[in-house]
């Protein structure tokens, strides 16, 4: 098996990263709690400003390395047990805990169709999606690839900044449609970009240029008492989405040698969607910040400081607890390759995988 560049999975790691403290500022509460003008005010919008690309970027790591290759049942069957195995576990030990209702048992039992988890939801409909958005993507012409990513981004995005109204279904980048337009500009990328060296400082220059348009644009937006601040911090806005597109694009041309770190890095990278699903559940995502005392630490000198930090434990934490589980299903599946009813599950995986077969394509 061909190993994952760890230069992408480092993307990843930061990604996730992000996400993580994003969630403590907004769920930790701690800039609803922010003086206005503080310095800690301003710090924590520069932190939003340059983490809106977490939840893209992510995405375009799923595109970058589906759009052309063999899709397989198996995969998605993965990803769904990962997620109903956290959706369950923590229901019932939030039953424990504080008790649970009838609407939780039902959201534990279908994480996806309830939108338990909205990335969950949305990214695995992008990965159903995935093998038929590759067979466009690998017969479009580098032109005509340009012209549908020209025409997705007046739609989903442009359109949204001027007339702020979701007409083509793209609210603020959480829907099925921006994932699947972030996939194609990740296999546009993928396919019809040369990797040089030169690239990576263009891709850095833009990043830093367009997350400090959105810093100056919620800045301006404070300022001038504008009721649409958290436009600008929303996925799909234009300058989010240069963001995105620039840091992508240097992570991609970022001169990489193999170093004996990068199977740590890939082995911490490949908990990253685990991390999320441990620490965002619905049941505990406040719990989790509260015990850090995050919003009490918020009107301090060192509020941001203290945000980063808790944001790397929490990290820390549900990355080895993910490590566990994955221990954990490695040797259930052993005993489970055994079974009657593997079998008959891996003939229906064979009969999916056959549709999408590039044989019978």
């Amino acid at each position: 098996m061909k190993k994952r560049q760890a230069n992408f999975e480092l993307l990843r790691i930061l990604c996730m990263y992000m996400i993580v403290v994003g969630h403590c500022l907004f769920h930790g509460r701690v800039t609803a709690k922010l003086g206005y003008g503080t310095v800690n005010y301003f710090l924590s919008y520069v932190i939003q400003s340059f983490s809106v690309v977490h939840v893209n970027c992510f995405v375009m790591l799923a595109g970058y390395f589906s759009i052309d290759r063999e899709w397989k049942a198996g995969r998605l069957l993965r990803l769904w047990r990962q997620v109903a195995f956290y959706s369950v576990t923590i229901c019932l030990f939030w039953g424990l805990y504080a008790g649970i209702s009838g609407q939780d048992v039902l959201m534990a039992l279908l994480p996806i169709s309830t939108r338990n988890y909205w990335f969950a939801s949305v990214y695995m409909g992008l990965m159903l999606l995935m093998p038929f958005a590759g067979m466009l993507a690998v017969r479009l012409t580098k032109r005509q690839y340009q012209y549908l990513l020209v025409l997705l981004t007046l739609f989903f995005s442009v359109n949204h900044m001027l007339f702020r109204v979701h007409t083509y279904g793209a609210c603020d980048g959480r829907d099925l449609s921006w994932f699947l337009f972030l996939a194609f500009l990740a296999g546009y990328l993928k396919l019809h970009t040369q990797k040089e060296r030169k690239y990576f400082w263009y891709g850095l220059a833009g990043y830093a240029a367009a997350s400090l348009g959105v810093l100056a644009s919620v800045y301006l937006s404070v300022e001038l008492h504008q009721e649409d601040i958290e436009y600008f911090l929303n996925y799909n806005s234009p300058l989010a989405l240069a963001a995105t597109a620039s840091l992508f694009l240097c992570v991609k041309n970022m001169p990489w040698r193999e170093r004996r770190l990068d199977d740590v890095i890939r082995k911490v990278a490949g908990a990253a969607f685990g991390v999320y699903l441990l620490h965002d559940h619905y049941l505990i995502r406040y719990l989790v910040w509260d015990t850090f005392r995050a919003s009490k630490v918020a009107r301090t000198h060192w509020a941001v400081i203290y945000t980063a930090a808790i944001g790397v434990i929490v990290y820390g934490a549900c990355t080895c607890l993910e490590l566990i589980r994955q221990k954990v299903f490695a040797l259930w599946g052993r005993w489970y390759t055994k079974t009657l009813l593997y079998k008959k599950e891996q003939n229906l995986l064979n009969r999916i995988d056959g549709i999408f077969s590039k044989k019978n394509i």
